[in-house]
């Protein structure tokens, strides 16, 4: 172009090969910086796309559970889970999950908390979890339920005491016919817990399986055997 002629004409020696492989790849160069163009605007459109979708997926979340209710609620939350954007699914299938529970569809209910979990992380997850344990355990499935909280609290980091998920498998374990494993359960929990509390889940040990109360009750009177007990005295030497 004459724009390029005049540039190469009042270019210095120094810079003549630089602006050649210009001139010779110049159509090249502006298709990179074109694309580089519609990759930014690509990117800034399809997050604005993204934003938006979630924002109507809120909109019709809030309009489903302010608006509606029973059957008719459980139906169109359904509906919106199905094509919920990944960011907003996890806050349909609770609300599914709640809906359904509240007209008694426990199946329905723990489908939906089971989706949950799965699409929620950590603390979100493990909520989910305990409500999908919960629809189990209303349903009259304990076993199912009583396995899905030990798995749960199996995932949960040492430093993470969560009593409330402790006394849920202790309670699902009462309804599974484990007496004796939820005595031990309750016990753990009376020695994590204080005062009232304390008592509180000593006492259902208690109930559940003295024996197995009277048990711990013996050794932990039993005094602590010395320093050195039970190793022979070294033999005189020959």
């Amino acid at each position: 172009s004459p724009l390029l002629r005049d540039l190469q004409a009042e270019v210095s020696s120094e810079s003549a090969p630089m602006l050649q492989f210009m001139l010779r790849h110049a159509g090249t160069i502006a298709s990179i910086v074109v694309l580089f163009v519609l990759v930014l605007a690509g990117t800034g459109i399809w997050r604005w796309y993204t934003t938006s979708k979630n924002d109507e997926a809120r909109q019709s979340l809030a309009r489903i559970v302010l608006q509606t209710s029973g059957p008719d609620q459980v139906k169109e939350l359904a509906a919106l889970a199905e094509k919920a954007p990944a960011d907003v699914r996890f806050s349909v299938y609770l609300a599914l999950g709640q809906s359904a529970m509240s007209v008694g569809d426990t199946a329905a209910a723990a489908s939906a908390y089971a989706k949950a979990a799965q699409v929620g992380e950590g603390s979100l997850a493990m909520v989910a979890g305990m409500n999908e344990a919960a629809a189990l355990l209303k349903s009259g499935k304990y076993a199912e339920a009583l396995a899905l909280l030990q798995k749960l609290q199996s995932a949960m980091p040492g430093e993470v005491t969560a009593p409330q998920l402790k006394q849920m498998t202790a309670e699902a374990a009462v309804a599974a016919g484990q007496t004796e494993q939820a005595a031990r359960m309750y016990l753990a929990l009376s020695r994590e817990a204080q005062g009232l509390n304390s008592e509180y889940f000593r006492a259902r040990a208690t109930a559940l399986a003295p024996k197995i109360v009277d048990e711990e009750a013996a050794q932990a009177a039993a005094p602590a055997a010395p320093d050195g007990a039970g190793e022979k005295a070294p033999g005189k030497a020959q």
